[in-house]
């Protein structure tokens, strides 16, 4: 089973498959990918992701972002892009560590933003990429929601949040030898960032599902939702290269 997947030069890069889920199944492989910007990507790379119906791209970042550094599917004819922002111009993240997981409930409260990319999601034909610019903050809340949805452990949430830092870990070397006073967590994701929002978001909501039913989500699109992360087209599993 491979979770980080090689294409282009995206660092950050995953798979939503294989986590437990109750009743003894696992979430499927090759339906929701979790990455950063897609660029560099060769005719190989793109057909890997056609071959496996991947071809519903949800862009995360704001109009700046996508403005200094456009992502490289929305150009190409065989893929669905949709440009659904978590953060307005002008938001950002906490300057401070201990305000991470606030930060990143105040963007849940976003409740329309939010509802959009999770809409999106559940009414592409296929497989889904859902992406910011690292694949780290926006990407990570998003990932949480919806593992979250189908009742993945909390444990696991946190380690697909945490690894994060490892994939990025040379990337942010890089930045940090060019921007000497970039802050001392940047790049960073430590598991009680999350973990904090997710307390907060337990507080006020009682659960994840009764996160996504408060912001607007039917029951028609929690169940379509579910649908994309349980159907397993095959038992055995795993994303294949080569």
């Amino acid at each position: 089973m491979l979770r980080h997947i090689p294409l282009g030069r995206m660092y950050n890069l995953r798979d939503l498959g294989g986590y437990p889920v109750p009743g003894g199944g696992k979430t499927a492989w090759e339906r929701l990918l979790r990455g950063d910007n897609p660029e560099h990507l060769t005719e190989e790379d793109l057909r890997w992701l056609l071959d496996r119906d991947i071809t519903t791209v949800v862009d995360l970042r704001n109009e700046a972002e996508t403005g200094r550094k456009p992502d490289q599917l929305a150009s190409q004819p065989d893929f669905h892009y949709f440009h659904c922002p978590l953060l307005t111009e002008g938001d950002g993240m906490p300057n401070l560590e201990t305000d991470v997981g606030r930060g990143y409930f105040r963007m849940l409260e976003g409740s329309d933003l939010v509802a959009k990319a999770l809409r999106t999601v559940a009414a592409a034909p296929g497989g889904v990429l859902f992406h910011c610019t690292a694949g780290k903050d926006r990407t990570g809340l998003m990932a949480a929601l919806l593992l979250g949805l189908v009742g993945v452990e909390r444990a696991d949430l946190l380690a697909d949040y945490q690894v994060s830092e490892t994939y990025l870990a040379d990337v942010i070397h890089h930045i940090r030898k060019k921007v000497p006073d970039l802050s001392a967590f940047a790049g960073a994701s430590k598991a009680e960032y999350l973990g904090d929002c997710l307390d907060l978001l337990e507080e006020k909501y009682g659960s994840v599902s009764g996160y996504l039913r408060a912001i607007g989500l039917t029951e028609g699109e929690l169940a379509t939702l579910q649908r994309k992360l349980l159907t397993q087209d095959d038992p055995k599993g795993g994303p294949v290269f080569g």
